[in-house]
C-alpha cells in the first residue's frame, strides 16, 4: 500500500477513534482527572484538535477555531482567562469541522511531501510523529474514560 494510502487510513481510524471515544461523555465528566497533575478528559480531547494543525498545515487547510491556542503546548506563553474556555461539545464539533476538509487537502499532496521534515516551534517532525500524537493523545482519554466514566 503506497505511504499516502497508509496515512489517511490512519487519518480515518483516528478520526472515528476520536467521536467513538467521547460518545456519551457528557460536560461534567469531561472534566475528570485520572489523577493529579494529568490533564482532563476535555483538555487532551481540546489537544487533540490543536494536534490537527499540523496535519492541516500540509495540508493548506486554516484552522479558524478561536479556543485553539488554549491547547497550544509549545508557547511560552499560554492565554489567560480573557480567551473562553470550549465546552466539549465544542471540541467534538470542531474535530468533525475539520475533518473533510484536513482528509481532502492530505489527499491532493504529492507523495514527497510525505518524507518531508514539518517545522514546528520546538523542532523538526515527521508527518508519522503527528500521527502517533494522536493515537497515544486519544488511548489516554480512553484511559480516563474507562476508569472514570464506567467504562466503555
Amino acid at each position: 500500500m503506497p505511504a499516502k494510502n497508509q496515512l489517511l487510513v490512519q487519518f480515518d481510524l483516528h478520526y472515528t477513534l476520536f467521536n467513538n471515544v467521547l460518545v456519551d461523555i457528557n460536560e461534567e465528566e469531561s472534566d475528570i482527572r485520572l489523577a493529579p497533575g494529568i490533564n482532563n478528559i476535555k483538555w487532551l480531547a481540546g489537544h487533540l484538535v490543536w494536534g490537527q494543525g499540523a496535519l492541516a498545515r500540509m495540508g493548506s487547510v486554516p484552522m479558524n477555531i478561536e479556543w485553539l491556542a488554549h491547547y497550544d503546548t509549545q508557547i511560552a506563553n499560554p492565554p489567560g482567562p480573557e480567551l473562553r474556555a470550549p465546552s466539549l461539545e465544542e471540541i467534538k464539533a470542531g474535530w468533525n469541522k475539520l475533518n473533510d476538509p484536513i482528509r481532502k487537502g492530505l489527499e491532493a499532496l504529492p507523495d514527497e511531501v510525505l518524507n518531508t521534515p514539518l517545522n514546528s516551534l520546538c523542532r523538526p517532525f515527521g508527518l508519522w510523529k503527528v500521527c502517533g500524537h494522536l493515537s497515544t493523545t486519544t488511548r489516554l482519554i480512553l484511559s480516563a474514560r474507562s476508569v472514570s466514566c464506567g467504562g466503555y
